[in-house]
C-alpha cells in the first residue's frame, strides 16, 4: 500500500508542472471578399482563410475562428476578440490574421502624427461617410491595440502572439485592370454627430505598447496588390509569401523570415512600391514558436 501512495506522490509531482506549462494554440482569422457596400472594389480576402487554415492546422492549433464575409462585422469581429479573451489562458500561443480593406481615416482623438488612424474595414463599414456608418463601423487602429492588449493580458509573459494584416491603409484607388487592391486612398471622416456622442465603455487597456510581433503587407503609405496563384485566383501576397515559406520547412530566426518575406513580395511586385513590415516584439519570441 505504501508503494502505491509513492507512485500517486510522483505521478502528481510529475503531472502539474506540465499542467501549468500547457500552452494551447488559438487562431482569429477574418477574411473579406465582399462588402455590404457596394462601392468598395472587388477583393479576394476571403480566399485566404482557407490557406491560413492549412498552414495553422499543421502547426497544430486547436482552436481556429474563422469569419469570411457577412460574419465579418465591426460587431462580429470585436465579439470574436473578446471571446478570444475569454479563453485564453496563462502561456497560450495567439495567431490573429486580417485579409480585407483598409482605410484612412481623420483621427478622431488627436492621438496620431500624421492626423490620421489606420483602419481595418469590417463587412458592414462604408466607403464614405452615410446614414449607415458615420465612422462607428470602422476598427480603428485604436480599438484594434485595445482588442489585442485585452489577449495579451490574458496570455501573460510566457504567452506569444503574431497578428498579421494583409491590408492596405492608405494608397490611390486609381489603379490598372489587372491590379487588385487592398484599401483606398479616401480618407474617412466621421460624422460630427458621432464624435460628439459619449464615447462606449473602454474595450480594453489603453498603450501605445505593441506587446506582440505585427507582420504587415505594406506601409501605412504604400497600397496592397493581390498575388495571382493558380488555380486559387488572386490572393493576398503577404498571406500567399507565409504559406510557401512554411512549405520549405524550418523558418529560421525572425529575421531570416521576414527577410524571406520581403524577397518573395519584391519579386512578385511590378511597378507598384510595397514593402512588408515587422514590428513589435521582434527579439523577445521567434515566429518559428508560432507557425511551426
Amino acid at each position: 500500500m505504501k508503494n502505491i501512495y509513492t507512485i500517486v506522490l510522483l505521478l502528481a509531482m510529475v503531472l502539474v508542472p506540465v499542467s501549468v506549462s500547457a500552452q494551447t494554440k488559438r487562431a482569429l482569422v477574418i477574411g473579406l471578399g465582399e462588402y455590404e457596400d457596394r462601392e468598395w472594389s472587388k477583393i479576394n480576402g476571403d480566399k485566404d482563410v482557407p490557406i491560413v487554415r492549412e498552414y495553422l492546422k499543421k502547426a497544430k492549433y486547436s482552436q481556429i475562428v474563422t469569419l469570411v464575409n457577412k460574419e465579418a462585422t465591426k460587431v462580429g469581429i470585436t465579439s470574436a476578440f473578446k471571446t478570444l479573451a475569454e479563453d485564453c489562458k496563462p502561456n497560450d500561443i495567439v495567431y490573429i490574421h486580417f485579409s480585407g480593406h483598409g482605410q484612412p481615416m481623420k483621427d478622431i482623438n488627436k492621438d496620431e502624427k500624421d492626423t490620421l488612424d489606420e483602419c481595418w474595414v469590417p463587412y458592414d463599414a462604408y466607403l464614405k461617410p452615410s446614414a449607415k456608418d458615420r465612422g462607428e463601423k470602422h476598427l480603428v487602429d485604436d480599438e484594434v491595440n485595445s482588442l489585442l492588449n485585452n489577449i495579451r493580458d490574458r496570455i501573460g509573459d510566457g504567452g506569444k502572439m503574431l497578428v498579421v494584416i494583409d491590408a492596405c491603409f492608405s494608397g490611390t484607388a486609381t489603379r490598372s485592370p489587372e491590379e487588385t487592391l487592398r484599401g483606398v486612398g479616401e480618407i474617412f471622416e466621421a460624422v460630427k454627430s458621432y464624435l460628439e456622442e459619449p464615447a462606449e465603455e473602454s474595450v480594453g487597456p489603453e498603450t501605445e505598447n505593441e506587446r506582440w510581433i505585427t507582420l504587415s503587407a505594406c506601409t501605412s503609405n504604400q497600397v496592397n496588390v493581390e498575388i495571382k496563384v493558380d488555380p486559387i485566383g488572386k490572393v493576398g501576397k503577404l498571406t500567399y509569401a507565409i504559406h510557401q515559406n512554411l512549405k520549405n520547412g524550418d523558418l529560421g530566426s525572425n529575421g531570416e523570415f521576414f527577410s524571406k518575406i520581403r524577397r518573395f513580395v519584391k519579386i512578385n511586385t511590378s511597378g507598384r512600391m510595397q514593402k512588408p513590415e515587422m514590428t513589435g516584439e521582434t527579439t523577445k519570441y521567434n515566429i518559428n514558436d508560432i507557425l511551426r
